[in-house]
């Protein structure tokens, strides 16, 4: 017994004594940060006062404080580049996590749903697409992840009825304080008709930043698509370049140009089915751009107006043994009506003409195309 309640009172004596030693130690910090607080109250304009005090509150936890000390910096030395990725960096740690669902739904009229001039048939298409993206902290670094729904269905032509799903995820690199890299892997399904069409595998690499009230991204993206045994493609790979860039007040306070170049590659052998677009298999190489410049007439209504132009060069030869060479322009007009109602949604009303020129002639087509949809944001 004696034993015993020596080796229990010393144990407690032990315990006593790293508490003492963790309330001291706490003490110290508390004492350091705050006597760093006295002398930045002395002298604010001093960067290194700010810099340490930053960097002592961040240990302590107080992501709070060590912000207000970048702030502090910027406010008298705006070019300080230290400062101001101290300052964006913390901010991001402190930001709280979101999930962003937008969705769209609408009916379209093509008067050559095809794209054939050969079997030239009009028809309404019925669609819904969602975007679903989430943000959130994981140890310590931003997350994003992203997942996106189309379906479309046209009763009159059921082989024009079509459904994808893909999910991407990475983290956000910030390399730059307005600048965030994101490396991305991502994989996709796709059905035509009811019936599985292909698999979607990919990498990607995002970048995005702001720059003088300019917001622009660009992203290189490669994958592998592997298509389904009945269909008439085969699998293979494929990459792409594409970026975007939004300019406001381009003429006046109310209006944004949004530019948007890619370069794309296929290596996918199969039939291309014009009507898919950017799901067409097919060996190519294309280069494009779609330019739409937006005036926001009041709050509640937008005037739009741009354009799509891609080349889009063949290795398959058809007719006459020449290698298939395609050039698609399509203007386009719309009018958007939003804020008509007590949530973040928006009508929208355009009208396109669509033009293929190829050296195919079974390939060339024309055709017009009005769509109504509903957008929203939750």
């Amino acid at each position: 017994m004696g034993t015993r309640g020596t080796l229990t009172g010393f144990c407690r004596a032990l315990l006593l004594a790293a508490s003492v030693s963790v309330i001291s130690i706490s003490s110290v910090f508390a004492q350091d940060l705050g006597t760093l607080s006295d002398r930045i109250l002395d002298n604010p304009q001093d960067a290194e006062l700010n810099f340490e005090y930053a960097r002592l509150a961040e240990q302590q936890g107080h992501l709070r404080l060590a912000l207000a000390a970048y702030e502090r910096v910027m406010i008298n030395d705006p070019s300080n580049e230290a400062a101001r990725r101290g300052y964006e960096r913390i901010r991001r740690l402190i930001e709280p996590p979101f999930t962003t669902l937008n969705t769209e739904i609408g009916v379209r009229w093509d008067s050559n749903a095809l794209n054939s001039d050969l079997n030239e048939q009009d028809a309404y298409s019925y669609f819904a697409r969602g975007t679903l993206i989430d943000e959130r902290n994981l140890g310590g670094r931003h997350w994003r992840s992203i997942v996106n729904l189309e379906a479309e269905t046209t009763p009159d032509i059921s082989e024009l009825d079509r459904l994808y799903l893909g999910a991407q995820t990475g983290p956000l690199v910030y390399v730059a304080p307005h600048v965030a890299a994101i490396p991305t892997i991502g994989i996709g399904v796709a059905t035509l008709d009811g019936d599985h069409y292909f698999n979607d595998y990919n990498v990607g690499l995002t970048v995005e930043g702001k720059s003088s009230g300019i917001s622009y991204w660009t992203r290189l993206r490669g994958g592998y698509r592997q298509y389904s045994d009945d269909s008439i493609a085969d699998e293979g790979p494929y990459a792409e370049l594409i970026g975007g860039v939004s300019i406001p007040r381009i003429l006046s306070d109310s209006d944004t140009l949004v530019v948007i170049p890619w370069v794309r590659w296929s290596d996918v052998e199969g039939t291309t089915f014009t009507f898919l677009g950017d799901l067409s298999p097919g060996q190519f190489i294309e280069y494009g751009a779609e330019a739409t410049y937006n005036y926001q007439v009041n709050e509640k209504l937008i005037l739009s107006a741009g354009a799509t132009a891609r080349q889009r060069d063949y290795n398959e030869t058809f007719v006459f043994s020449e290698e298939r060479e395609d050039f698609f322009f399509a203007p386009e007009t719309a009018v958007t009506v939003q804020n008509f109602a007590p949530c973040e949604c928006a009508v929208r009303l355009s009208y396109q003409y669509r033009d293929n020129d190829s050296n195919d002639p079974f390939s060339e087509f024309n055709g017009d195309r009005i769509q109504l949809s509903l957008r929203t944001r939750f």
